[in-house]
C-alpha cells in the first residue's frame, strides 16, 4: 500500500500525532469534534476538548501560544471561523500568535447537514484578517507536506482539510513558499483552470480527457504566495476559468481578482463557483450536491 493512500484526514492527522508525541510544546484543542487518528491522545493532558464553546477554545489557544506553546486547534471550518471571529481577529491575529486552526468539512463535504456545516464562505472571511495565512489542502500529497511542516509554518494560520481518499497526484512536488502548482499541464496553452481544494480533483479528471487543451493550476496558499509567477502563468493562456466550490464572494475569486488588479492584467475570465447564498438542500452524496448546485464536471465542461 502506498504511504499516501487512505483518507486525507488520516494522512494529515497521523503526522500531527507524531509531531505532538515528539514535541512537548504542542497542544491539540478541539470543539467537541473527533478525528480517528487522534482518538488515542484524548487522555493526554496536552489534549483539550473545550466542548461547543468556540470563543473559549480560541482564547485558550491564544493563552497557550502567548506562553510559547504550539497549539493546534481543529474542528468544523464553519464553526471555527464564524462563531469566534472576534477572538480570532484580536486574541490571535493582532498579537501574531503562532496558532494553527485546522478547519475540517470545507465546501459541501458534509452535504447532509445543511448550511450550518457548509464551508463555502470561510476562505475570504479568514482572508480579511491581515495577519492570518490560509492553506487549502486539495489532496493527500499536499496534506502530507503541510502537516509534516506544521511547526515550521510561523504565525497564525488557517488550514482547510477535506475528507476521503484524494491520492491522485502524488508526483507533484509542492512548494509551500510558492503557494500554487500546475497539477495538470497540457501541451497547448489554450485553457487554464484555476481551482483549489476538492475541486482540483474534478478539474484534473476533466483536463486529462480533453485532448491536451486544458491545464489545471492548484492555488493552495492565499496570502504570501508568488504572485508575480502566478500572474506570469495566467498571461500565457488564452482562456482562464476560475472553478471553486466556495461561493463567488467567499472563496478564491476575490483573491485572484486582487492579484489581477494589482498587476493590471486585463483577461477574460469564466467563473464557476457556488452561488452567494445559503443552500438549504440536503443530500447523502457530495457529488450529487455539487451536481444539483450546477458545479459538476458537466457544467465545467460547458465552459471549455
Amino acid at each position: 500500500m502506498n504511504k499516501l493512500d487512505g483518507d486525507v484526514r488520516d494522512i494529515f492527522f497521523n503526522n500531527i500525532k507524531k509531531i505532538f508525541i515528539k514535541n512537548n510544546k504542542n497542544f491539540i484543542l478541539t470543539n467537541d469534534s473527533d478525528v480517528f487518528a487522534l482518538k488515542s491522545l484524548r487522555n493526554n493532558k496536552r489534549f483539550i476538548d473545550a466542548g461547543v464553546a468556540e470563543q473559549n477554545l480560541i482564547n485558550i489557544s491564544a493563552g497557550l501560544a502567548k506562553f510559547g506553546k504550539l497549539p493546534i486547534v481543529y474542528g468544523f471550518c464553519s464553526f471555527l471561523t464564524f462563531r469566534c471571529y472576534e477572538q480570532l481577529r484580536f486574541n490571535i491575529a493582532s498579537h501574531n500568535l503562532n496558532v494553527k486552526i485546522i478547519g475540517i468539512g470545507p465546501g459541501f463535504s458534509f452535504p447532509y447537514d445543511g448550511p450550518t456545516h457548509h464551508g463555502t464562505q470561510d476562505i475570504y472571511l479568514m482572508y480579511l484578517i491581515p495577519e492570518i495565512e490560509i492553506y487549502n489542502i486539495s489532496d493527500n500529497n499536499l496534506a502530507n507536506e503541510v502537516s509534516k511542516k506544521i511547526n515550521k509554518i510561523k504565525g497564525p494560520t488557517y488550514i482547510r482539510i477535506d475528507k476521503g481518499n484524494l491520492n491522485y497526484n502524488q508526483n507533484i512536488k509542492y512548494n509551500l513558499d510558492k503557494g500554487y502548482e500546475i497539477i495538470f499541464k497540457s501541451k497547448k496553452q489554450n485553457i487554464l483552470i484555476i481551482t483549489s481544494g476538492f475541486f482540483c480533483k474534478y478539474a484534473t479528471e476533466l483536463a486529462s480527457s480533453n485532448n491536451n487543451n486544458v491545464s489545471v493550476l492548484n492555488l493552495f496558499k492565499f496570502k504570501n504566495f508568488n504572485k508575480k509567477g502566478f500572474i506570469k502563468i495566467i498571461k500565457q493562456y488564452k482562456k482562464i476559468i476560475i472553478y471553486d466550490e466556495s461561493s463567488e464572494s467567499g472563496g478564491i475569486l476575490p483573491i485572484i481578482n486582487n492579484s489581477l488588479l494589482k498587476y493590471k492584467v486585463n483577461k477574460k475570465i469564466e467563473i464557476l463557483t457556488s452561488p452567494d447564498k445559503q443552500i438549504f438542500n440536503y443530500y447523502q452524496d457530495r457529488d450529487l450536491m455539487i451536481s444539483k448546485s450546477g458545479l459538476g464536471k458537466r457544467n465545467l465542461n460547458k465552459l471549455l
